[in-house]
């Protein structure tokens, strides 16, 4: 008999399912309807996974219509408080709702860093304008406006001078369910993801990418633009990534189950944890673009962990390091008149996949607007090559033959 799994939450990463449902029966939970390789889950069932109360209610329908899982995860989602309350529920592998809580929110997380000395941006909860002001006094500027529970950078914005403050402060509340805000020190550098497993405390790390931005072109806002690896970090950096990884999960009780990290390389050779959170990262990072740099296989690594298997060490350790690159596409903003080049980018060197960010393809007539976020693009592109520089150079040549032109619009 298969395993049965419940992923609750699919980052846009159902690609992987249809390697998964080999091996395992899958029901998942998703937002998602039109993701690309739902249709090998055995089961889908659509619902609000950021809800943990939905989520969870959810989860408990699936099972009493006789999916009886025997483990739940997150597939690229963020949703660790809603996966933690259904593993809770069912006495399945998992992180407890309050160490979940705790990485999720962005104060709890900041607070707890502070207490266990993890280096991390000065920060301070805010419930009001005034007590905005009162934090870059104490902090200084610049300063970055987050909201407490968004991703992707929803609503965050960079502020460097106290003109631009009341709008900036209004623009982050619009991404605020309960009107308070994070004031975070800004931190000048190069910034990083880690991933992996924590087995007992101790953090296997699988996969590291050079995270690179639209800083200027999109500023005051925070747009990813995508991933390269391998990064340009010798062993003794990689290995500093892992153990400040490492010391930062361990500061919010994670001492088991797939961790994400964020962090920052200053230019004084600093390691600065932007974030943490106990979930595979995404769309496709943990499933794919790693195993294609170095052939890991955390997915697998982390149902072992969850069904209480021993652990394959193949799954943990790199055997190559190969080029990726995903590269989110930004077209001009305006009304789309005309798109080129999907059947010629598929027979171009290093090319993996490309796919839309939305439910369904864009067409003729679709407005574009410029980003403010990492949910800004249409779509990405994912590239490979033998080395970093020729899959930076197929990732080019396949945006450049990627043509998304667009008019105007009538303000």
């Amino acid at each position: 008999m298969k395993k049965k799994i419940l992923f609750c939450g699919n980052g846009m990463s159902a690609e992987i399912l249809k390697e998964l449902h080999k091996m395992f029966s899958v029901c998942v939970i998703t937002e998602f309807i039109h993701d690309n390789g739902l249709k090998y889950a055995d089961k889908v069932v659509f619902a609000n996974t950021k809800n943990y109360r939905e989520a969870l209610e959810t989860a408990k329908k699936v099972h009493k219509e006789g999916f009886n899982f025997d483990a739940v995860l997150s597939l690229c989602w963020d949703c660790p408080m809603s996966v933690a309350a259904i593993a809770e529920e069912f006495n399945l592998f998992g992180i407890s709702f309050d160490v979940a809580k705790n990485s999720t929110i962005k104060s709890l997380r900041s607070n707890l860093f502070q207490k266990h000395c993890v280096p991390a941006p000065k920060y301070c909860l805010c419930k009001t304008f005034l007590d905005v002001i009162d934090a870059i006094n104490n902090i200084g500027l610049p300063v970055v406006l987050k909201p407490i529970t968004q991703s992707s950078s929803k609503g965050v914005i960079l502020v460097e001078d106290m003109e631009y403050l009341a709008s900036a402060y209004r623009y982050c509340l619009r991404f605020s369910g309960d009107n308070q805000v994070l004031v975070n020190e800004f931190i000048k550098g190069t910034e990083f993801s880690t991933e992996g497993l924590m087995v007992n405390g101790v953090f296997h790390l699988t996969g590291i990418s050079e995270r690179l931005f639209h800083y200027k072109k999109y500023k005051p806002f925070f747009v990813e633009i995508g991933d390269v690896m391998p990064v340009k970090l010798n062993k003794e950096e990689v290995e500093l990534f892992r153990k400040n990884t490492e010391k930062a999960a361990l500061a919010l009780s994670i001492d088991k189950g797939i961790v994400k990290g964020d962090l920052i390389y200053t230019n004084e050779k600093k390691i600065i944890i932007l974030e943490i959170t106990p979930r595979l990262g995404g769309p496709r990072f943990g499933t794919e673009m790693v195993p294609l740099n170095n052939g890991t296989n955390i997915l697998l690594a982390m149902i072992q962990q969850a069904l209480g298997e021993e652990i394959n060490n193949y799954y943990l350790n790199a055997h190559y390091n190969k080029g990726v690159v995903n590269r989110a596409i930004f077209p001009k903003e305006g009304i789309i008149e005309k798109i080129v080049g999907l059947d010629i980018i598929k027979n171009l060197p290093g090319y993996y996949d490309f796919k839309w960010f939305r439910d369904m393809p864009l067409h003729k007539g679709d407005i574009i607007y410029s980003p403010q976020n990492m949910c800004g693009g249409v779509g990405y592109i994912i590239a490979t090559g033998a080395t970093r520089n020729e899959a930076v150079k197929n990732a080019d040549l396949i945006e450049e033959n990627l043509i998304i032109k667009t008019k105007g619009l009538n303000k």
